[in-house]
């Protein structure tokens, strides 16, 4: 009797077919831009302003936002310092987005178990380095 050949499913539709580099890019032209402005941007407006971040899945979005670098020295004549631009991105209600800690952990940032304090820090030495003229 010949031996059956087992069937290989074919692969699951991998989502790497999407640009990280240009989504991160978009992501740092709007968070840039929150950060001149003196805000924070809530998920979901992101997801909204940077086309397709919003429909890949949570794992993709987070690849995305760790590319996410400034793109040149901030006008601000102060040292620069490793805060993370995706610290602008907010819940709905204006607070941390829970993403953050993932993102400054894998950087190296540490937050506290009560990070909101070193959050809002965070956001504004970010407000402070962008609106330097």
């Amino acid at each position: 009797m010949p031996a059956v050949a087992r069937r290989i499913p074919p692969a699951a539709p991998h989502s790497a077919r999407f640009d990280a580099a240009g989504l991160a890019d978009a992501v740092r032209d709007v968070l840039e831009h929150a950060a001149r402005v003196g805000k924070t941007v809530a998920f979901a407006d992101l997801c909204a302003q940077v086309m397709d971040l919003g429909e890949l899945p949570e794992s993709d979005q987070v690849q995305v936002l760790r590319r996410v670098k400034p793109t040149a020295r901030p006008r601000s004549p102060k040292p620069q310092s490793p805060d993370l631009l995706t610290a602008l991105i907010s819940t709905e209600a204006g607070t941390m987005h829970p993403i953050y800690r993932q993102l400054a952990n894998h950087a190296g940032h540490h937050l506290p178990q009560q990070a909101s304090s070193t959050w809002t820090d965070t956001v504004k030495a970010l407000h402070d380095r962008y609106r330097t003229p």
